[in-house]
């Protein structure tokens, strides 16, 4: 009797599930995991069991539209190929429904590395559940997203991972239960228009197969560009014509106001760069693959100009090539920093990088174009930081207007997973990131689409491509001390009375001579909060008071501000820059 009841136990703790607390929580499927930050892990398997995946720490959670379930594996793997990865799911906790495993009866089974499954005895693809799995490259780190709307969700599920190659699973014995959290959580609708009209607005857009040029593809392109309404637009997959023919179709869609131009430049036979700022010179990166940077004239207002990097890199099983795209790329960006070579840029020169990098194989291509790890280092030269600074390039981390997935690639109709293919780097020391979001329409709501002018099926009917679109302010705003430089001080902005200040500060200034005076209040996001004067000033000193209210007369938030001043008198411009407080 004492071996049965030892044994009945032990049974129960073989099947019952671990249990998690329900968790709403807004997570972004974007391959990124700092949204995790705040949840406690349902499991922590530290068993370190042989084989490629051996899976680590499992955490759960949901919203009102998705199941979220974040693993982690040993070795680092591919998402949708080569690993035999699979998760069974009991969505109705009853154990004699579905495929029998580890004491569950699993409704659903998903088998990640074949990239099909089952549902209720039916044979199903990632798009009958809505599935959607992050990051698109090799990790050790993954995210999941399940759809509630196309699974009958119970209030309570249990599940297993589960890797059939080294039969490791997790948890290690019975299964991982959890309850659903109650309640929603909307992300907020994202603005498609700029913050400011003065940012730079850079979009990068896979047009599919010279599709600008198909004229059943022309309306729904139209209304998609009207959105971006792009200041620099990179184009991938212009493979039978020519930057002036794409310059022209731009135009076409985007006429040019008064005293604007529409300018392109394409070096590398797939890229087009076009832009409403003069194209000064352009390089074909490395010869034989689809990279062309061109340097951009961003006028006489600004201290240095603007490079621009194009990339439609190699596809699918091709990691070789995407590793020497990135090697040759962070080898041009090192030799536009130092003095000879092919190219000599000024310090401080701001970089932004864009297109289509195909990113669907191994995570070593993404860490060097990220860190400037260069893998062959006897063909490209040292590893070389990308920045400036000797930092890192910044990522744009965009979501849908009206959702939380950062996919730019869907096809209902292909076995692979929804994925970022398209990527936005840039220079975080010199260039200040505003609005950004990938143009989907097909997770826009009615609403959204309605206001902008958009159809439902415009993303899919225009490309096989969502457009990345990112804005950046041309003035980095970052010193709370005058910033004067080499410049001649024939203007100074001096310190504001009060500082502190509540309710209201005078702003002062002095010219040495008749010219030109802008001066604006910024936030420490470098958002423009206020413009105070623009407009012509004498020489002497000068005052201007700020009430602390925005450009809508609302009272504006205690804490850190700056102040920008730009003068321009006698052919030289002088910016200078000074931080301010208002409090409570």
């Amino acid at each position: 009797m004492l071996f049965k009841r030892l044994f009945l136990a032990a049974l129960i703790c073989l099947t019952l599930p671990t249990l998690a607390f329900a968790v709403l929580a807004p997570i972004r499927l974007d391959g990124d995991f700092a949204d995790w930050a705040a949840l406690t892990p349902l499991l922590d398997d530290a068993n370190d069991d042989t084989g490629l995946v051996d899976f680590g720490r499992v955490w759960v959670a949901n919203d009102q539209d998705y199941l979220y379930i974040r693993f982690e594996t040993e070795g680092d793997v591919q998402p949708d190929e080569q690993q035999d990865m699979r998760l069974y799911l009991d969505t109705d906790m009853n154990a004699g429904t579905g495929t029998s495993f580890g004491g569950i009866g699993a409704d659903l089974v998903w088998e990640f590395g074949w990239r099909d499954g089952t549902y209720n005895g039916s044979n199903i693809a990632h798009d009958d559940i809505g599935l959607l799995v992050g990051p698109t490259v090799s990790s050790t780190d993954f995210e999941i997203a399940i759809a509630r709307s196309l699974v009958a969700f119970g209030s309570d599920i249990r599940f297993i991972l589960y890797d059939a190659d080294s039969a490791d699973r997790a948890p290690s014995t019975g299964s991982l239960g959890y309850t659903f959290a109650a309640g929603s959580d909307v992300p907020p609708s994202l603005a498609l228009g700029r913050d400011d009209p003065d940012d730079l607005r850079f979009a990068a857009w896979n047009v599919q197969s010279d599709g600008l040029f198909n004229s059943s593809k022309e309306a729904a392109q139209g209304r998609l560009l009207d959105v971006m309404d792009p200041d620099i637009l990179v184009v991938n997959e212009v493979w039978g014509h020519t930057a002036a023919e794409v310059r022209n179709v731009i135009a076409q869609h985007l006429p040019s106001g008064p005293g604007e131009n529409w300018y392109a430049t394409g070096d590398d036979g797939g890229n087009v760069i076009v832009s409403r700022l003069p194209i000064l010179q352009s390089w074909e990166v490395n010869p034989g693959y689809r990279i062309t940077a061109a340097l951009l004239d961003l006028g006489p207002d600004e201290d240095t100009d603007l490079l621009v990097i194009a990339c439609h890199w190699r596809c699918c099983t091709a990691d070789n090539d995407r590793q020497n795209e990135a090697d040759s790329i962070i080898g041009f960006l090192r030799d536009a920093r130092t003095p000879g070579g092919v190219l000599d840029l000024p310090q401080d020169t701001p970089f932004i990088l864009g297109g289509d990098l195909n990113l669907v194989g191994w995570r070593r291509q993404l860490e060097t174009i990220l860190y400037g790890d260069i893998l062959d280092e006897g063909t490209y030269g040292p590893d070389a930081a990308p920045d400036w600074d000797g930092g890192d390039f910044a990522q744009v981390l965009p979501r849908h207007p009206d959702g939380r997935a950062g996919y730019t690639w869907r096809n209902d109709g292909s076995s692979f997973y929804p994925g970022v293919l398209d990527y936005i780097l840039f220079t975080d020391s010199m260039l200040d990131l505003k609005n950004n979001y990938v143009l989907e329409t097909r997770t826009m709501t009615a609403a959204t689409r309605s206001a902008y002018g958009l159809g439902l099926y415009d993303t899919t009917d225009a490309s096989d491509h969502a457009a990345r679109v990112a804005d950046f302010s041309k003035s980095t705003i970052v010193s709370a001390v005058p910033d004067r430089g080499n410049a001649p001080l024939m203007a100074r902005l001096l310190p504001n009375v009060p500082n502190p200040f509540n309710p209201s500060t005078r702003i002062r200034f002095e010219m040495d001579e008749p010219g030109q005076a802008e001066l604006a209040v910024y936030d420490a996001r470098g958002h423009l909060v206020s413009r105070l004067d623009d407009g012509p000033r004498g020489a002497g000193p000068h005052s201007v008071t700020w009430d602390g209210t925005d450009r809508s007369g609302r009272q504006a938030a205690s804490g850190v501000y700056y102040v920008r001043l730009v003068v321009r008198a006698a052919g030289e411009t002088v910016r200078e820059t000074r931080s301010i407080v208002l409090v409570e």
